[in-house]
């Protein structure tokens, strides 16, 4: 049978329209004016969120990360994930997400990510609908709405007026009803135009779409799972959610581990920027303060190799691609160059204060010998005259020091 909208074959047991529940996680990074401790009570425009559901949502994280990372890198709560309020979105359009449960992922060291909860009601698949709601510039997107609240609360935290324009979306679609298979034959253009947070005005070349669709990082049956540069994309059929994945108002388990790796993409990437911005304001003088840098810069890369790369060793593919999609890679070589950069201007101004103090002990030491070989000429003419000897000696000694310094100067520059 003949779908003849979309043009593809589908079974008799398949509905004409597809049925899905999508959701959204929208990640926003920011860097921590001060340490985050917790939110005494809800910020304005927010409403606290239900105490078991927002402790069923950090469990959900908790435990499948203690399995993912492991207990030690939990206890060491390099990683917290703080619960912050509900936003209500009033007049939202029709079957779009009508609340917000916003999460704060502080990071030990000072960086952090607003993580957004957006689950929305189950609706006919419409990718152009969606692409809408993620736009950061429509007046009425879920994004402006969200910051209208979450702006005064950011600038609190950050000091900055607004956020940086940069956000990561990861959509998760659940399709009950119909297999993996299908929803790609039907929807492979749609998806990967959402996965661009491209409107699908105008056809992508089929060559594209499969080789987008090919690159999928899900190990599951039934279930596939796109990363971009703009977005991520995580999408399972009914042969999957068959298994058991409760539909209910928490992120599905299927979907965290790639909202995990991405977190831990997206932090690497914040640790490694501030660095970059800390190296590249000012280069500190003293050889003291140098060494202070390096020190703090070596301690930050620590937590980058420790606390990173060990927590995204579960899932190497999806790694490997974030960390050249989201530019990681070339921050990172950045980062090393302008540590070299520091390595070598302690070298060589070590190398300068060395030079410096020979100098000046050339000068003391020649001077001060001048001064006696003077004083021991003086004694033959002055006996019984002390304070001649002493005239003699200083005399000497400035003005061979004077000499030296004028002599020596321009070799020590």
């Amino acid at each position: 049978m003949s779908d003849p909208d979309l043009g593809t074959s589908r079974s008799r047991d398949e509905p004409a329209v597809l049925a899905v529940e999508p959701a959204f996680v929208l990640l926003f990074p920011l860097h921590l004016s001060h340490p985050f401790t917790a939110v005494g009570s809800p910020p304005a425009g927010f409403t606290p969120l239900n105490a078991d559901a927002a402790s069923a949502y950090v469990q959900r994280f908790a435990e499948l990360e203690t399995r993912l990372l492991g207990k030690a890198f939990l206890d060491a709560r390099r990683i917290v994930r703080w619960p912050i309020g509900r936003i209500a979105f009033d007049g939202a359009p029709p079957d779009a997400p009508d609340h917000a449960d916003v999460y704060l992922l502080a990071h030990k060291s000072g960086v952090g990510l607003w993580e957004v909860w957006l689950p929305a009601t189950s609706q006919k698949f419409d990718a152009t609908r969606w692409i809408d709601w993620l736009d950061p510039e429509a007046a009425d997107g879920l994004v402006k709405t969200l910051w209208r609240t979450l702006g005064p609360l950011h600038r609190e935290l950050t000091g900055a007026a607004t956020w940086s324009g940069w956000y990561f979306p990861i959509t998760l679609l659940r399709a009950p009803l119909l297999p993996l298979q299908s929803i790609v034959e039907r929807y492979g253009p749609d998806l990967v135009h959402l996965l661009f947070l491209d409107r699908p005005g105008r056809p992508l070349k089929a060559d594209l779409v499969a080789e987008e669709l090919k690159r999928d990082y899900c190990s599951r049956d039934g279930g596939m799972t796109l990363l971009g540069r703009r977005s991520g994309l995580d999408v399972h059929g009914r042969e999957d959610l068959a298994e058991g994945d409760p539909s209910e108002d928490l992120p599905p388990h299927s979907a965290l581990p790639f909202i995990i790796t991405l977190e831990i993409l997206l932090l690497e990437r914040s640790v490694l920027q501030a660095l970059y911005e800390r190296l590249s304001r000012h280069m500190p003088h003293s050889v003291d303060q140098l060494l202070t840098l390096k020190q703090k810069v070596l301690d930050s890369l620590e937590e980058y190799y420790g606390a990173i790369m060990t927590a995204t060793r579960f899932s190497d593919a999806v790694t490997a691609a974030g960390e050249r999609l989201l530019g990681i890679a070339d921050l990172y070589d950045a980062v090393m160059v302008r540590l070299d950069a520091v390595s070598f201007a302690i070298t060589t101004r070590y190398q300068n204060q060395m030079t410096l103090l020979q100098f000046w002990l050339t000068i003391v030491f020649g001077a001060t010998e001048i001064g006696f070989i003077a004083a021991s000429i003086a004694t033959w003419y002055y006996r019984t005259e002390l304070w001649a000897v002493l005239a003699w000696t200083l005399g000497a000694a400035l003005v061979s020091g004077a000499g030296l310094t004028a002599l020596l100067r321009g070799r020590a520059q």
